[in-house]
């Protein structure tokens, strides 16, 4: 997950961290993004105002002088009266006069037309501009919701989990030798229900005087739980425990393996049956440490040499 996510986690720890790098990391890019927008807008912004300006000065030019032609038309035949003047000649007054009014308003309108490519960029741009944004953004996001995704994640809490147990059993006598990420394998399959085993997968095992016991973390959520999310930890542990009893018993030595979930978080929601105990992490010293000594120092030594 950490790899997907584009970052390095050595401890469960570091996620916090990451995650506060990753949201500072996109909210400064989304600013700088921001920021340079808002430059490119305001540039747009005066482009337009200032063909605006041109095109309004122009048109009050244009205006201008269709009047000063159009009182140059009146002066030259202002002394025609229409019932002396030739019919021919007051048609061609009517005309001069719709052929200026007619020039003024297509010049008007070209230029009117002439901000128009202005007025579509800076649309274009507004309407864009989120999208620029998250274009701009979406590695940092990526990256952000990757490590966040990993933050409330089941494998977050299951190694905080680990590391809790890990820590608690190392408070145990030197007696006691604990090994953790175990993968075992068989030379041959192994019955198993209804199939068969020649893997497995173990978080931890103990091995001291009171005997050998497979460990399996696991920090229940009743979210990941009501979504199916989890795997299950009982079938887990009782496969590996099953494997190791018949690696130890291929090798010659003859010990019972017993199995573990030590729960952290939401209450379990089904018991580990005959064959393995769900036991809540903060009494798993006390689950472990007491009972009949089972197993001498040389047992414990044989027992890591075969498994490790």
């Amino acid at each position: 997950m950490a790899r997907t996510a584009g970052i390095v986690v050595n401890e469960p720890s570091d996620v916090g961290i990451q995650l506060a790098r990753a949201q500072k990391m996109l909210y400064e890019e989304e600013t700088l993004a921001r920021d340079d927008l808002a430059l490119q807008q305001s540039t747009l912004e005066q482009d337009l105002e200032q063909k605006r300006s041109a095109a309004t000065e122009d048109i009050a030019r244009i205006r201008a002088r269709s009047e000063q032609d159009l009182k140059r038309l009146s002066a030259r035949f202002g002394n025609l009266r229409s019932g002396v003047a030739p019919v021919a000649t007051r048609a061609w007054i009517g005309l001069s006069r719709l052929s200026l009014q007619g020039r003024e308003h297509s010049q008007i309108r070209a230029r009117s037309r002439a901000i128009l490519p202005a007025q579509r960029a800076l649309q274009d741009f507004l309407d864009g501009r989120e999208t620029e944004v998250a274009r701009r953004v979406e590695g940092a996001r990526r990256i952000a919701l990757g490590v966040e995704a990993i933050a409330h994640s089941a494998t977050l809490a299951n190694a905080i989990a680990e590391r809790n147990v890990i820590r608690t059993l190392g408070a145990l006598a030197d007696d006691f030798v604990l090994m953790n990420d175990l993968h075992l394998h068989s030379d041959h399959d192994v019955p198993f229900e209804n199939g068969y085993l020649k893997t497995a997968r173990l978080g931890h095992l103990l091995a001291g005087p009171a005997g050998i016991y497979a460990i399996e973390t696991r920090s229940w959520s009743r979210t990941a739980i009501a979504a199916g999310e989890e795997a299950d930890p009982v079938l887990q542990v009782a496969r590996a425990s099953f494997l190791c009893t018949h690696i130890l018993k291929d090798a010659g030595c003859n010990q019972i393996v017993r199995s573990i979930v030590a729960s952290e978080g939401a209450a379990p929601t089904r018991s580990g049956g005959a064959h393995v105990a769900v036991v809540p992490a903060a009494r798993l010293l006390a689950y472990i440490q007491y009972g009949p000594r089972l197993m001498s120092v040389q047992d414990i030594a044989d027992v890591c040499r075969i498994l490790s």
